[in-house]
């Protein structure tokens, strides 16, 4: 069976310059990386990653750990991650916590028993004990955080700006004439849904000429339950004619409530989400959003990770992405 001596006398290079090459070294150039794996491939030549694993005390692997899989917004993202790693040529191992700060336990010990060089984690949003993220990095664990930024005074983390976020979205409603808001509102435990609550605040506070009437409200996701709560607030306040839902998912819920309820969207009633899922582009009227940048922090997360590897040196940082409005028909 052919091994790297070979390639190496077909390519007339040095076995270290071959072996840097299937170890992804960047002391290499493009031009000779194809000419290895070229002779790679007429020899039939497969690289054993465990053995150079063994050898270097690298697996190649990186954990990713995500409070849900099928959540739009984190597949997106893990999809960002992948093609990252994979161009880098790392491999994925994803796991998810369920939004459960146990299982996100238990999911990092099979992590680290896989021997992974680094975790990428956005924390469930029931993690009030971070002390094991804490213990992890004092060990040497490269650990960075996107998404949801963890309550640890050192930490690498890739955030979306989701303050600036709710102010845009708000702002949007109040330059298309809306006068008097309704925020449907996440949970305040989730750090997202808060910044995003406080930049519609934000905004509403600094408004001039200042706005008539604003509040701030939860919804439950059933349709019998949250029909006859807006139906009642709506009866309180007819004059409300723009709603801001912290998320795609209630945007949509919300507007199919409200056209339920007679209102004409947003001849009536202008309302706006959060986070470009690609089932706004399908609603009727079409629903505006603000765009998370998902595959741009999936990235920059690698990115920063990558570069903590490479150093052999954990170094904190944060890294702020900024929100997009994308305006669509429904304000």
């Amino acid at each position: 069976m052919a091994g790297i001596k070979e390639i190496s006398k077909m390519t007339g290079l040095s076995l270290a310059t071959v072996s840097r090459v299937f170890n992804d070294s960047n002391l290499v150039s493009a031009k000779t990386k194809r000419k290895v794996l070229k002779a790679a491939e007429q020899l039939n030549y497969r690289h054993n990653r465990i053995a150079a694993a063994l050898r270097s005390g690298k697996s190649m692997t990186i954990g990713v750990l995500v409070p849900e899989i099928n959540n739009y917004f984190f597949g997106n993202v893990i999809n960002g991650i992948e093609k990252k790693l994979v161009a880098n040529g790392y491999s994925t191992i994803i796991t998810q916590s369920h939004e459960s700060a146990e299982i996100e336990k238990s999911a990092l010990e099979s992590l680290l028993k896989l021997n992974v060089d680094g975790i990428l984690v956005s924390t469930s949003k029931n993690t009030i004990d971070f002390s094991v993220f804490e213990n992890l990095q004092k060990e040497g664990t490269p650990i960075v955080f996107f998404d949801r930024k963890p309550a640890l005074d050192n930490a690498s983390v890739v955030l979306l700006d989701d303050f600036k976020g709710g102010q845009i979205a708000t702002q949007h409603l109040i330059d298309a004439g809306c006068t008097a808001l309704l925020h449907i509102a996440g949970e305040d435990n989730v750090s997202i849904f808060k910044k995003r609550k406080e930049g519609f605040e934000n905004t509403i506070k600094e408004s001039m000429p200042p706005i008539s009437y604003h509040d701030s409200i939860s919804l439950s996701f059933n349709v019998d339950q949250d029909t006859k709560l807006l139906k009642q607030i709506l009866k309180e306040h007819p004059y409300i004619d723009g709603v801001f839902c912290h998320g795609d998912k209630y945007g949509v819920h919300t507007m199919n409530i409200l056209r339920l309820l007679g209102y004409s969207i947003p001849e009536q009633i202008k309302i706006i989400g959060f986070g470009n899922n690609d089932y706004t582009h399908f609603t009727h009227p079409r629903l505006s959003s603000i765009d998370q940048k998902c595959d741009e922090m999936g990235t920059l997360a690698v990115e920063v990770l990558l570069d903590n590897l490479e150093k052999n040196n954990v170094i904190h940082s944060q890294h702020i992405l900024l929100p997009k409005l994308m305006e669509r028909e429904s304000s």
